[in-house]
């Protein structure tokens, strides 16, 4: 057997195509993978990505509500009643009736003043 080491340049486009032809059905492959790629592998990316966003988004309102609820937890544990009923309940003073609230302010001694 004698094989032929020199292509002739008259020759090179048939031993171009006896070279290419058993890649033949690939290049038949080549767009069914594009179509694969660019409708399947998207697709599925795609329903990813709005399925993540979707969690974050639920995620992001129960945060809102949560920090609305501490909001109003401080509210509440702030106000002047809460804090009248916790002093009372602490230090046993009687309830007083609205109409008769006195407030009472101790000013500190004036210093004297040396000539």
């Amino acid at each position: 057997m004698k094989f032929k080491t020199q292509i002739h340049f008259q020759s090179l486009p048939r031993f171009l195509i006896q070279l290419l032809l058993p890649l033949e059905p690939v290049l038949y492959l080549i767009p069914l993978l594009g179509l694969f790629y660019f409708a399947v592998w998207q697709g599925i990316e795609t329903a990813k990505w709005k399925r993540l966003i979707h969690e974050k988004a639920r995620e992001k309102e129960d945060l809102v509500r949560r920090n609305d609820d501490l909001k109003i937890g401080i509210v509440s544990y702030t106000s002047a009643e809460r804090i009248e009923a916790l002093y009372r309940r602490t230090y046993q003073y009687l309830p007083i009736s609205l109409g008769n609230r006195i407030v009472t302010i101790e000013l500190p001694p004036e210093p004297m003043i040396q000539k």
